[in-house]
């Protein structure tokens, strides 16, 4: 049928003296890209009514063997028209670079990812036919390193080295007794990983580096901060050990002073109580002297005086009993 139509396009042209064109797609056979960064697919057509052509034009850009497209967008072809291609389907990483009026329906990958590397169809729709071409799309990546860590295998402890790449990196083992060689390898195409281990000794330190075209990288197990960390861990280990060690004596000197400070706030409030209680109810007798007592003599004399809470009482004589009549003999 699309034959047909350009048949009976080529017919009309002739009738009218017009020069019409074929259609025709520019799309490189392949292209490459670098992991993180972006890169641009270029797509190029012209078809046999490009100077006059006033309909609609539909992108479409598939990966794969899929027919659901992963980047979709129409626009209405008009006289002077702009850029403004509605996406129908795309998403945040995938965008339009071109302009469709012009022909150019070039896609843009931004933050390449290694899923992206894959075949592409790039499409164009018109109202009156389509045409579409196929790129291939790698994703190339320097070597470098995701993990070197210990890994309990079949075998026995193992130390395990995980690297990525594309091309797909070479290992290079070390240690400290020598070099390894000869380390079998596991490869996971899909992810452009690869995976080595060699047998682990607790006397030797390992170095794995890993190479390709685009870089190298290397890592050692165990790490200087594996140490680092190991020895920040022992001396807080032998801090705590130390500070239960003190804590006994530091509980007894606490306990010792409690004990004193209690004993010296006792002997304050005795020597504060003990004069209070003198001073409440003091009486006190000073340069008293009693006369001698007679029979002739009836009243008790004193040459002091009384103190009674710090004031002086005066003397006052106090008169004796009187006694027995005295014995005249007369019965």
């Amino acid at each position: 049928m699309q034959d047909y139509v350009f048949g009976l396009l080529s017919f009309i042209c002739s009738l009218k003296g017009l020069s019409c064109s074929s259609w025709t797609m520019k799309v490189p056979e392949q292209v490459n890209g670098t992991l993180g960064q972006n890169v641009i697919l270029p797509c190029i057509f012209t078809h046999p009514i490009q100077n006059t052509y006033t309909g609609h034009i539909n992108v479409k850009w598939m990966q794969g063997n899929k027919q659901e497209p992963i980047f979709k967008c129409m626009l209405h072809n008009k006289t002077n028209a702009q850029n403004n291609c509605n996406y129908l389907k795309s998403s945040e990483r995938l965008s339009l670079q071109g302009n469709p009026t012009k022909g150019d329906i070039s896609l843009r990958i931004n933050h390449l990812q290694f899923t992206d590397a894959s075949q592409y169809t790039c499409r164009v729709e018109l109202d009156y036919g389509q045409f579409e071409k196929h790129t291939t799309f790698n994703v190339n990546a320097p070597a470098k390193i995701l993990s070197l860590s210990l890994d309990l295998e079949v075998l026995g402890m193992m130390v395990k080295c995980i690297a990525q790449g594309n091309p797909l990196p070479e290992f290079k083992w070390t240690s400290s007794s020598g070099p390894l060689e000869n380390v079998p390898i596991k490869t996971d195409h899909t992810n452009f990983i690869v995976i080595s281990s060699v047998p682990h000794s607790e006397q030797d330190v390992y170095t794995c580096q890993t190479v390709n075209s685009l870089g190298q990288d290397q890592k050692t197990f165990p790490s200087n901060d594996s140490n680092c960390l190991g020895l920040k861990v022992t001396t807080g280990i032998l801090g705590c050990l130390l500070l239960l060690g003190l804590v006994p004596f530091i509980l007894d000197a606490l306990k010792r002073r409690q004990s004193a400070q209690t004993s010296m706030l006792q002997d304050i409030g005795v020597q504060r109580v003990k004069p209070s209680i003198y001073h409440a109810n003091e009486k006190i007798y000073a340069n008293i002297s009693t006369c001698p007592v007679g029979p002739e003599q009836g009243d008790v004399c004193s040459t002091g005086a009384l103190r009674e809470g710090g004031k002086v009482i005066p003397n006052t004589p106090k008169n004796r009993p009187p006694g027995p009549p005295p014995d005249t003999g007369e019965k």
